[in-house]
């Protein structure tokens, strides 16, 4: 298919809305990994830790990582990418909005922990499975290097409005932020994402 006609494709009334869900949900993730996770041992150190508690906590909190990881691929076929998808994203959220109150060291630590199972459960659904699902086979390259590219624009974005937020409001500021773009990946993913689970591709392009 020739460049222009596969572009006219994904601007189509059935591809178009799957490439908005792609780009905000891949805005969302790289958001919440570069203006969350890579940021907490400087939120840390700003609480009051010092260096050496800040990293240690850091580490304690990144094992959840592989953790969610290990339950997204169990999760995304048995459940479904959109289940997966909006159950992650809603334990993100709830669990964002009392984590930045908690002073207690140990109770930080296991919160920030439980937090990134969450987290890396979207990271893996959306970046290694999801998304490329969204599309047909013969735009699906080039659809899914559209959203990409706005996921990895939010990388240039995100540490601008970190600061900001963060010097004025704290961290519930970059938590507010982050919880803001989670509800609405939700509900875009609820009204306008295709659940791909047992479905062949054909049938999906349809």
């Amino acid at each position: 298919i020739a460049p222009s006609r596969k572009l006219n494709s994904l601007l189509s009334p059935a591809l178009f809305p799957r490439m908005i869900v792609g780009c905000i949900t891949l805005i969302t993730v790289n958001t919440l990994i570069f203006g969350f996770v890579t940021w907490l041992p400087t939120f840390f150190v700003h609480s009051g830790r010092t260096i050496a508690q800040s990293f240690s906590y850091s580490l304690i909190i990144s094992v959840g990582a592989p953790i969610g990881s290990a339950i997204a691929a169990l999760t995304s076929d048995s459940w479904g990418r959109k289940p997966t998808i909006v159950g992650a994203s809603l334990l993100t959220i709830l669990i964002g909005s009392f984590y930045p109150f908690i002073e207690e060291p140990l109770l930080l630590s296991f919160t920030g922990f439980i937090l990134m199972i969450p987290i890396y459960v979207l990271v893996t659904v959306c970046f290694a499975v999801y998304i490329p699902e969204l599309f047909p086979t013969e735009v699906r390259l080039r659809a899914s290097g559209i959203c990409n590219t706005f996921g990895r624009g939010a990388t240039i974005v995100t540490p601008f409005l970190v600061v900001a937020l963060f010097r004025h409001y704290g961290v519930g500021g970059v938590i507010s932020m982050l919880v803001g773009l989670l509800i609405i990946e939700i509900v875009l993913v609820l009204i306008f994402g295709i659940e791909p689970k047992n479905r062949r591709l054909e049938e999906i392009a349809s």
